[in-house]
């Protein structure tokens, strides 16, 4: 038999599995694809190939995932995609979710996060007063262009008390995760750029907001700062180490590890999430964040040097722009 008639048998069989066993196969599945009973036969035994309607049918049908059926292949990995907008997955929902997903890692002792950031982690913004609502504001307004903000300029009491709790929560979940994460230089360009903007389009409600933005940036950077010399947050449990990556770092990626399962994380369009936790995909997401450390400065705990020249880039970049927008 062909590879297939083989895949096709596969298929069928999960197929089959979501019926109740008094149910016939052959009846259920020639009343679905309104075929001849002989023609079921015949896709049952691998002699005739299911079409791509038929497959399409099937799947929407019963349930049936095609991409995990092929997954196996080490070609096609299949993927949640969590995508945000203003009506069904809104950000409150967002915020909720991944709440959870860092919350599932408490029952492992040996869980951990592996962080390749081309930005600052969103969690760490959200814990303070203005810069956790302005990057709020922001997502809300330039990424997912919610319609009653058009127009309007950031003020802190524009978000609901509901977000700024759940902010803090994502903040503290995650800052208190042993982590692994990867910056470069430019990890926290980003972040200035839009205050910058903000501040030159007119789009922030009161004059002192941007230096403001820039000190809580500045304190950010120093909490940091301390965990990576310490090497944890507030105690050891809440292990903190950081690599330094000379160059442009490539896509962000995330890997949570929790006992033998690993689950890979791929933020894309800003704050939307691919996820997957196929076991070949996360293997080599895993040999891929330890070769991007491999060839990274370790500056937490030891390399003092080193952290200290990284640090005080930072802050040199956040007190140039703090000069600029006073």
């Amino acid at each position: 038999m062909t590879t297939t008639g083989n895949f096709q048998l596969v298929f069928l069989e999960q197929v089959k599995k979501k019926l109740n066993s008094n149910v016939s196969f052959a009846d259920e599945l020639a009343e679905t694809l309104s075929i001849s009973h002989d023609s079921v036969y015949r896709r049952l035994r691998g002699e005739t190939v299911l079409t791509f309607d038929e497959i399409k049918i099937l799947c929407l049908r019963y349930g049936v995932s095609l991409d995990n059926l092929i997954a196996g292949s080490g070609d096609i990995v299949s993927f949640q995609y969590r995508s945000v907008d203003a009506e069904d997955y809104t950000f409150d929902k967002w915020l909720k979710s991944t709440i959870a997903n860092l919350e599932a890692l408490l029952p492992f002792p040996d869980r951990q996060i592996i962080n390749l950031a081309n930005n600052v982690p969103p969690a760490y913004f959200l814990n303070f007063p203005l810069l956790g609502p302005f990057k709020v504001f922001f997502w809300l307004t330039a990424v997912w262009k919610v319609e009653n903000m058009k127009g309007v300029k950031f003020s802190p009491d524009l978000l609901s008390d509901e977000l700024i709790t759940l902010g803090k929560q994502f903040w503290k979940r995650y800052s208190e995760t042993p982590r692994t994460e990867i910056w470069c230089d430019e990890t926290i360009n980003t972040t200035l750029h839009q205050i910058e903007f903000y501040n030159e389009s007119g789009l922030l409600a009161e004059t002192g907001y941007a230096t403001q933005l820039c000190d809580e940036y500045l304190s950010l950077i120093r909490e940091i700062r301390k965990w990576a010399t310490s090497g944890y947050k507030d105690i050891p449990e809440h292990s903190f180490t950081l690599y330094e990556n000379d160059l442009l770092l490539p896509e962000a990626t995330i890997l949570f590890k929790m006992g033998g399962k690993q689950l890979t994380i791929l933020p894309c369009h800003t704050m939307n999430l691919l996820t997957t936790s196929d076991d070949m995909f996360c293997r080599k997401t895993e040999k891929f964040l330890s070769n991007v450390m491999a060839k990274s400065n370790l500056i937490s705990t030891s390399g003092e040097k080193d952290r200290n020249k990284f640090f005080n880039l930072m802050e040199d970049k956040i007190l140039q722009v703090r000069n600029r927008v006073k």
